[in-house]
């Protein structure tokens, strides 16, 4: 028993250092209103967190069109919430998805899914950096088009 317990209490004190991992936010698009607080999570098969959080805060796209600046800045204050999680399970042929999911003022926005490229299923995080700025592009568009429909910013 003693020679398992070292090896059971470092899996706990890794495991809390997971968990707590994905709940640290970033500030995220600071030349936008206040900009936005980032929350990053997920695995990418089996690289570390960091390498992951390094390639998401590299592939991520801020508000920038006339529309897109409007919409946010309806939302804008308190700073909103994006959670980015990408899914990428180990082994060969694994698919793996990305999403992006907005809150403001306590509820949800929007939010979008892809699946990952051809290209990030099969190379290192880095490489899903132009995933994440196609999701996150696809977000602020969709979010900019709610004032050209009329519709709620926040539904």
């Amino acid at each position: 028993m003693a020679r398992y317990g070292s090896l059971l209490l470092l899996m706990l004190v890794l495991d809390a250092r997971l968990a707590r991992a994905d709940d640290a936010a970033e500030h995220a698009c600071d030349t936008v209103e206040q900009g936005l607080l980032l929350h990053v999570d997920g695995t990418y098969g089996g690289y570390p967190y960091s390498v992951l959080r390094a390639a998401v805060l590299g592939g991520l796209t801020c508000p920038s069109d006339k529309l897109e600046l409007q919409a946010f800045g309806v939302i804008a204050i308190p700073p909103p919430h994006m959670r980015i999680t990408v899914m990428r399970p180990v082994g060969q042929g694994q698919q793996g998805t990305i999403s992006a999911m907005l809150y403001a003022q306590g509820r949800f926005v929007i939010g979008e899914r892809m699946s990952l490229s051809s290209f990030s299923r099969t190379q290192s995080p880095a490489s899903v950096k132009a995933d994440i700025s196609l999701v996150t592009t696809n977000l602020w568009r969709d979010l900019g088009a709610r004032i050209t429909h009329n519709k709620p910013i926040i539904p």
